[in-house]
């Protein structure tokens, strides 16, 4: 499934290379894009414990989710088509 996220917090490069590099420690996720400017994080998970761990690793080093959007695995492109969930995280 792919996933939107917008976390807080986050400034600089020095961030951005953190949290790739804690986010490659787990095993069921690929990251698709971190742009510091925005704050969002678009990444394919593949269960939900995944999701939960990556929910958690942000948390934990400090870049908490403010709200997270899923993508329809059938989407052609990461824009979607308006359609998918929103939850606050």
């Amino acid at each position: 499934m792919k996933a939107i996220a917008k976390m807080g917090n986050l400034i600089s490069n020095n961030d951005k290379t953190m949290i790739l590099r804690n986010l490659s420690r787990i095993m069921d996720i690929r990251v698709i894009d971190l742009e510091v400017d925005t704050g969002r994080l678009i990444f394919l998970y593949y269960s939900p414990i995944a999701l939960e761990q990556v929910k958690q690793e942000l948390w934990r080093i400090g870049y908490p989710i403010r709200y997270i959007k899923f993508l329809s695995p059938l989407s052609p492109n990461l824009q979607g088509d308006g359609g998918g969930e929103t939850a606050f995280a």
